[in-house]
């Protein structure tokens, strides 16, 4: 879920999304490029995105989704890892302020770890320490807003 958005006057967006698995995003206009940073530091670039399926992706209930199913047929290249300690750090920050996570939202992260796991395991044949983590930090905020009810 996009929780903070920023257009330069080149045309560069810079997002950052509350969501198990995508912290952040940029996307240059001009060049049809995004880069997409994840929660565990990785980041890679896809060329040819265009405006479309970019919107597509910032406006989704689950990046994740979207990534699998629009952004992945781009060609892609790994950049250098990023330290994202600083982008999580704001991004619960605003989470918090919004407050806007409902049993709703809640599920659907939850939902879109799973199939990250599921769609990383069918990939590459194995599942993460950091998907796991990522699954076990989902199913603790499920189980937080389920007693909250």
């Amino acid at each position: 879920m996009l929780v903070k958005k920023q257009v330069t006057p080149e045309g560069v967006t810079k997002a950052l999304y509350s969501s198990s698995n995508i912290c952040a995003s940029i996307f240059d206009s001009i060049v049809s490029e995004l880069t997409i940073i994840f929660n565990h530091g990785g980041q890679y670039k896809y060329t040819g995105v265009g405006l479309t399926d970019y919107t597509r992706f910032e406006l989704a209930e689950s990046q994740g989704s979207i990534l699998n199913t629009h952004i992945k047929k781009h060609a892609t290249s790994k950049l250098e890892n990023f330290d994202t300690t600083g982008l999580l750090a704001e991004i619960l920050t605003l989470s918090e302020l919004n407050d806007s996570s409902t049993i709703e939202s809640t599920t659907n992260d939850l939902l879109e770890t799973m199939n990250s796991i599921i769609g990383s395991y069918i990939k590459n044949g194995n599942i993460t320490a950091v998907n796991l983590k990522g699954l076990k930090n989902n199913i603790d905020k499920y189980e937080s807003k389920l007693t909250q009810k």
